[in-house]
């Protein structure tokens, strides 16, 4: 009877869901490289694709969105200075190292994410309008569909 009590709340520890936004696994650490993906500067959108992923997959990627820095005294500030901190190192760690010496430092994750997405998100203007007129231009002048 015992043995299945155990079995059960060990089952609930495995399913039970966090309530804080301020949880890290015992296996998080600031040394962690969460994405394979490392950011050369040409492949944000892909890098920035892979961060979010393996944050959410976290459950964390709210720390570079949405949840402020709090003022007060609290366990809560502690809490998270503790994941902001932990979300720069993994955010420095998938920089590619001459990229990353040129990167302003920032101790707040959301900041540090806004300025890498401020100056590497960049869209090439001018191929995205050749690209436009390409399509334009492009007409089927009497081929048929499989030839065209």
């Amino acid at each position: 009877m015992s043995d299945k009590k155990e079995s059960h709340k060990q089952k609930s520890a495995v399913t039970e869901k966090s309530t804080t936004p301020y949880h890290l696994s015992a296996n998080d650490s600031p040394e962690n490289i969460i994405t394979q993906v490392q950011l050369r500067g040409e492949n944000y959108n892909e890098w920035a694709r892979a961060m979010r992923t393996a944050l959410r997959a976290k459950k964390i990627w709210l720390h570079c969105g949405s949840i402020k820095h709090t003022s007060d005294d609290s366990t809560e500030q502690e809490d998270w200075w503790t994941v902001n901190s932990m979300l720069v190192s993994w955010i420095l760690n998938t920089i590619e190292p001459v990229l990353r010496s040129t990167i302003t430092y920032q101790e707040i994750a959301k900041e540090l994410w806004d300025d890498i997405k401020e100056r590497l998100s960049v869209g090439n203007g001018p191929r995205i309008q050749q690209l436009k007129y390409e399509l334009i231009e492009c007409k089927q002048q009497g081929l048929t569909i499989m030839n065209y």
